[in-house]
Order: C-alpha cells, then sequence, then structure tokens
C-alpha cells in the first residue's frame, strides 16, 4: 500500500483486521446474556436462558474478604505469581486429594485461571497445533467450538441423543479417531444437557485416550452438582494421568462466576508451559477471589461441603424435579433425558415445530410473545436441531411452572 492510500484509510476509518478475530464468532449465550441486561429488571421476563447460579455465595467466606480487604489493603490487592499463590493451590489440591483420591502437586501440577473459561482457553493453546482435531460431544458446550478454532485445531463431534441419555461411548469415541486426533474433550455431569458419564463409557474412553497416546481434556465444573445418588468419578482412576488435563472453578459450586476464579491440573510438563502462556495474556489471578477459595476450602474442606451439600444441591434439585413435572404435564410430547447433574434440561421439541422455521424462530417467539427465555438448541451443534435448552436454576419454583405454563398455552394458540 503506497502512502497517500494507507493515509486515506486511516481518515476514513479502514482497518484490516486479525484472520483469527475475524473467524470467530460471538457467543450466542452471551448475546442473549446481554439482551437479557439491556431489559434491566423487567420482572415479567421468566429466564430459562442463562447458566450462572442464582444463589449468593456463602456470606462467612464473603465476610473473611471483605475484613482482609479492610485489614491488609495492600497485601489484598496486589500482584501474585501467575499460577497463583501456592495458599491457595495448596488449599485446591487437598480438596481433591480429599474428596476424589487424587494426589496433585501444589507447586508443579496446578494453576490458577480466570474462572473455567480461560483454562480451557490457555489448555487448547498449549496442546493444539493448527490442524489437530478436538473430539467432542454433539451436543457440546457452546463455548468449545471457538476456543477450538483460536488454537488452530478442528472440532470434530461424536454424535448423541437424548434416547441414549447422551451418552459418549469408547465405540463411538473409536470410530470418530483419524490421524489428526490430538484431544478428545469430556465434560461430566454435562452443559447442555446434564447427563453424567457412566463409569463403563467414562473407562472405556480412557483406555482408548491411553492406548492411542491423545490428550484427554476432562471439564468438571458441575463435579459437585449432582443429583440422586450418583458420585463423581475422577477419571484418572481409570487410569492416562499423564495423558489428562482437567479444568474447574468455583463459579457453580461456590456461587462467584463473577469473581472469575477457575483452575487446571496437569502433567508437570502442561502447567509449566501453559504458566508460560498465561503470564503474557493475564499476568496473574487477582487476590480477592483467592481469598475467597482458602476461606470456602478451609481445612478438611468442612464448609465447603456443607454449603454445596445443604444449600446448593437441594435447591437446584428442587428446582430440577418441578421442571421436570411440568414438562411431563404440560409438554408431554417433548423428548428429554432427566439430567443426572449441572443446571439443564436439553427438550427435543420436534412435536412442537409446526409453523417455526427452525428451534431459534420457536425460541425468538417464545421470547417476544410470552417473555419466556429458552436457549437454542443449534447453539450446541449439528443435533441441536429442533430442540432447546432449559435452565432450572435460575428461577424459583412459581416462576419455573408460569413460565412453562406459558410456553404449553401458546404451543396449543
Amino acid at each position: 500500500m503506497n502512502a497517500k492510500k494507507e493515509s486515506e484509510d486511516i481518515v476514513s476509518g479502514r482497518r484490516d483486521f486479525s484472520e483469527r478475530t475475524e473467524r470467530i464468532t460471538e457467543s450466542p449465550i452471551r448475546r442473549i446474556a446481554r439482551l437479557l441486561e439491556e431489559a434491566g429488571e423487567k420482572e415479567s421476563i421468566i429466564s430459562f436462558g442463562g447458566g450462572a447460579p442464582s444463589l449468593a455465595p456463602p456470606k462467612d467466606s464473603m465476610e473473611h474478604v471483605a475484613k482482609k480487604i479492610k485489614e491488609e489493603s495492600q497485601k489484598s490487592v496486589s500482584y501474585c505469581s501467575t499460577p497463583g499463590s501456592l495458599k491457595t493451590r495448596k488449599a485446591i489440591t487437598k480438596v481433591i486429594e480429599k474428596e476424589e483420591d487424587v494426589q496433585v502437586d501444589p507447586e508443579k501440577e496446578i494453576t490458577l485461571t480466570h474462572g473455567g473459561t480461560q483454562g480451557l482457553y490457555a489448555t487448547l493453546q498449549t496442546l493444539l497445533n493448527p490442524g489437530q482435531e478436538v473430539i467432542v460431544q454433539d451436543p457440546e458446550y457452546v463455548g468449545y467450538p471457538e476456543t477450538i478454532k483460536l488454537a488452530g485445531g478442528k472440532l470434530n463431534r461424536v454424535k448423541t441423543t437424548w434416547e441414549e441419555d447422551f451418552q459418549m461411548t469408547p465405540e463411538k469415541v473409536n470410530e470418530a479417531i483419524t490421524k489428526d486426533t490430538e484431544v478428545v474433550m469430556i465434560i461430566s455431569p454435562d452443559n447442555p444437557t446434564g447427563r453424567m458419564l457412566t463409569d463403563e463409557n467414562l473407562k472405556g474412553i480412557v483406555e482408548i485416550v491411553e492406548d492411542e497416546d491423545l490428550w484427554l481434556i476432562t471439564d468438571d465444573i458441575y463435579k459437585s452438582i449432582i443429583y440422586e445418588d450418583k458420585e463423581f468419578t475422577n477419571s484418572r482412576h481409570f487410569g492416562a494421568r499423564e495423558n489428562t488435563v482437567t479444568c474447574s472453578s468455583f463459579s457453580k459450586t461456590a456461587s462467584i462466576p463473577g469473581m472469575r476464579l477457575g483452575y487446571t491440573y496437569g502433567p508437570k510438563e502442561v502447567i509449566k508451559n501453559m504458566t508460560r502462556l498465561l503470564q503474557y495474556e493475564a499476568l496473574c489471578i487477582a487476590n480477592p477471589p483467592q481469598l475467597f477459595a482458602q476461606h470456602f476450602l478451609r481445612e478438611k474442606g468442612k464448609y465447603k461441603r456443607k454449603y454445596i451439600n445443604e444449600t446448593v444441591v437441594p435447591t437446584y434439585k428442587h428446582r430440577k424435579d418441578i421442571m421436570k413435572e411440568e414438562l411431563e404435564d404440560k409438554l408431554p410430547k417433548a423428548g428429554f433425558s432427566e439430567p443426572s447433574g449441572a443446571f439443564y434440561f436439553f427438550v427435543d421439541m420436534n412435536p412442537y415445530m409446526e409453523g417455526f422455521e427452525d428451534e431459534e424462530d420457536l425460541s425468538t417467539t417464545l421470547y417476544e410473545e410470552e417473555e419466556v427465555v429458552v436457549i437454542p438448541g443449534g447453539y450446541f451443534g449439528n443435533e441441536g436441531k429442533n430442540h432447546v435448552r432449559f435452565t432450572f436454576v435460575s428461577e424459583p419454583e412459581e416462576r419455573i411452572r408460569e413460565g412453562i405454563t406459558r410456553i404449553s398455552e401458546f404451543l396449543k394458540s
């Protein structure tokens, strides 16, 4: 470009942006969150949309943060090391060892991140080279495709359906592997379906990863939010410890999504390389959320379990049961499998699609006509066609009943 042309472009406001940003699309969940913010505190809107906790975090942990900031103001907002303070890392690894029977070296095998999202992003940036494939379940969490794309990777989807409880089986994973496959990614309990992998399927996937010398990324963000009598199983119990990287956060279990505190752990060489990346991407983690975590995970993990077992899980389980009852009663033709954990029902609306172009048209119409927010299933992959995701944690019982009644009555009309 000559100097005159360059000058004209600058004056006109024209700029060329990186191909990296041009290739990715805005998260539809974030877009809907923005629309709800713009709608303000309009009480008539019933939201089954977002995946944010609706409970207050434990009061005494919040008071602990406030007290520390007041008493040690400079120290409480100072820099820490890129992986996070060793005190915080020790608190996290102690609970992992106690509750999941997995030992993690707090000095070399774990790093703190800005929520689970940055953990997934940094993990993929660390493990993937351009053109390599990542196997994920379809439907998959809406944040996976673009994060994989940003790392130069390719998405390789494994089809699952509600009739089979959205199980990602070893057989399906084995069939999906190609010469370009580098990573298998799993989330259990799952977003958007709420299913948990059976131990048999988890064991089989771990064995494939080990045999094929692939990386396994486990997204464990909902590991403490499990209903009925099921329990979370750390994949390392079945092997592939040196092939496995785990991302998690405190957003859901401690009800602090805005504090943006997550953690990633795995083989020390992975964490070493990830930390090298994070020092230029984020420098370090803020101290106030670490102060919260240190109190939340205080010795023996006593308060953590009390808050989750006595507040979080019972509250959300009750809302799940109400939503299941309402869906079965008022949308009897819809198909779904009951979630074992997490926050969601992923509902097959095919019997109710007459008059709608697709699931996005259905979701938009429900918002505009009935002021009920649901998320179009197509945002979560190819198998989300004519499905919608309902979140059951964001509204109390009476509004869950009212919201599904509105949907039912509208579809009848």
